[in-house]
């Protein structure tokens, strides 16, 4: 959901790059770096559930917002706009839903909706585990970019849907996603994720600051106040509620 180990560990990330980039699994090897530099194998998968609350802006609304999300995919987000609730939710299996205030309309979500919130909905790290989840990783190179050098991943789990990734080459945390997907009407849609403000939630390092745009054009800005790691939390939660 993005985690450095200490500073030591960054000292000797670096000085290990030079070896990592004549390896024959380059892209592998980049993917093991940057989850070592998170936090690391052990403790990314010790982490398998958060609550977390924060703000969201879209266009011209501020809003504030909790999220519950537990591994592979269950997620619920609850969104306030004013004396409104609008409630999000999938629990992995059936259709995801929405509905609006505890007595708004509770309806299944179809077409593109569907899909894109379930892509979306997927717990982990892009880059933990992830040929064993059905992705392809490839190293895409090195560039230079204002804020420093970055390495560069393609990851694809079908033609419908991939991204590349710019890892910072100094903490190998992801800075920056350029996504493409091909919409179900045919239309390709283009966004870039910037990642930011990164903290620890139970030993793992986590983005608290997620800035989606399509061109010039900000999308949304997210900014989370905190996030609680394996909270308590009743799988109903995700549930489809009763009508």
């Amino acid at each position: 959901m993005r985690r450095f180990f200490r500073i030591m560990t960054g000292a000797i990330l670096s000085s290990a790059v030079g070896l990592v980039l004549h390896a024959d699994d380059l892209a592998g090897d980049i993917a093991r770096i940057h989850i070592e530099a998170i936090g690391g194998h052990d403790r990314v998968e010790r982490l398998t559930s958060f609550r977390a609350a924060g703000a969201v802006r879209a266009g011209d609304n501020d809003m504030e917002f909790q999220m519950w999300s537990a591994r592979p995919n269950r997620i619920r987000i609850e969104i306030n706009r004013g004396a409104v609730t609008l409630v999000q939710g999938w629990d992995g299996e059936n259709a995801p839903w929405l509905r609006e205030g505890d007595s708004g309309q509770l309806i299944d979500m179809k077409g593109q909706l569907a899909a894109d919130f379930k892509a979306d909905s997927e717990f982990d790290d892009l880059l933990f585990k992830a040929r064993e989840r059905g992705y392809s990783i490839e190293y895409a190179g090195e560039e230079n970019m204002k804020d420093g050098a970055v390495v560069k991943l393609l990851v694809t789990r079908d033609a419908t849907d991939q991204s590349v990734l710019y890892l910072a080459s100094d903490t190998y945390f992801v800075i920056r996603q350029d996504r493409t997907q091909r919409l179900l009407n045919g239309d390709v849609l283009k966004t870039q994720t910037y990642y930011d403000d990164f903290r620890p939630v139970l030993g793992v390092t986590l983005p608290h600051s997620i800035v989606v745009q399509s061109g010039e054009e900000i999308l949304n800005q997210i900014a989370l106040s905190w996030i609680e790691p394996n909270p308590p939390m009743d799988p109903n939660i995700f549930k489809k509620p009763s009508p």
